[in-house]
């Protein structure tokens, strides 16, 4: 059993249809959905579901053929302690530079490219498998005073297929994204939150950057 956490809705299904009813789909905290196989009949509520419906949830259970067969649905919480089935990935976010200088002189600044990396590495000798909703594997966001000002998933379609995924022990392994900061969007100076979550292992790390202007 695997445990995964975000916003619990629902859509209406087979509209206009004898079948016609609920469908349930988990908004993780990436922004990818995951359909919930519901324990009713096609056109009726699920009860379990449909009591937590609107609100943030941890859900344990199991993916199979795209669906997530749910054994147990509690309320979310942010301190929850999990349970880890095992030793977990090294996880490390490394941005290009920890203070960010942006060229604001007019007429028009020139756009800066910013990189930004996800360092993943399974610390034993032996091979890690975990498995991802989709054929994205992490994602990047950038946020400052509780708006996200860039997610590097945004606009870019996947494939919607369970994708497994594979690291060899020992070796770390680095996903590289650039950030293309326009000026002219960076609302003002200060610190800006660095997040970035390997989907399959569901670790999430954050770093913070100093954002200043040059004038």
């Amino acid at each position: 059993m695997k445990e995964f956490q975000g916003f619990l809705f629902s859509k209406l299904h087979l509209i206009g249809s004898k079948s016609e009813g609920p469908s349930y789909f988990l908004q993780q905290f990436d922004y990818s959905e995951i359909p919930i196989a519901k324990k009713a009949e096609l056109w009726l509520e699920d009860p379990s579901l449909q009591s937590s419906l609107g609100t943030k949830v941890s859900v344990t259970g199991e993916l199979s053929a795209g669906r997530l067969h749910y054994d147990e649905i509690r309320p979310y919480s942010l301190h929850q302690t999990v349970k880890e089935e095992g030793p977990s990935l090294k996880v490390g976010l490394i941005p290009e530079t920890e203070e960010l200088w942006l060229d604001m002189m007019p007429p028009s600044p020139p756009v800066r490219p910013f990189k930004v990396t996800l360092e993943v590495e399974w610390p034993y000798r032996c091979i890690w498998q975990g498995i991802c909703p989709t054929s994205q594997l992490y994602d990047f966001f950038v946020e400052f005073d509780g708006k996200c000002l860039w997610q590097w998933s945004k606009d870019r379609v996947f494939l919607e297929a369970l994708t497994p995924v594979t690291l060899q022990g020992g070796r770390p392994y680095a996903f590289t994204e650039t950030w293309l900061i326009d000026p002219g969007a960076i609302p003002s100076e200060g610190v800006y939150s660095l997040r970035g979550i390997f989907i399959a292992s569901g670790q999430e790390v954050e770093k913070q950057i100093q954002i200043r202007f040059a004038h």
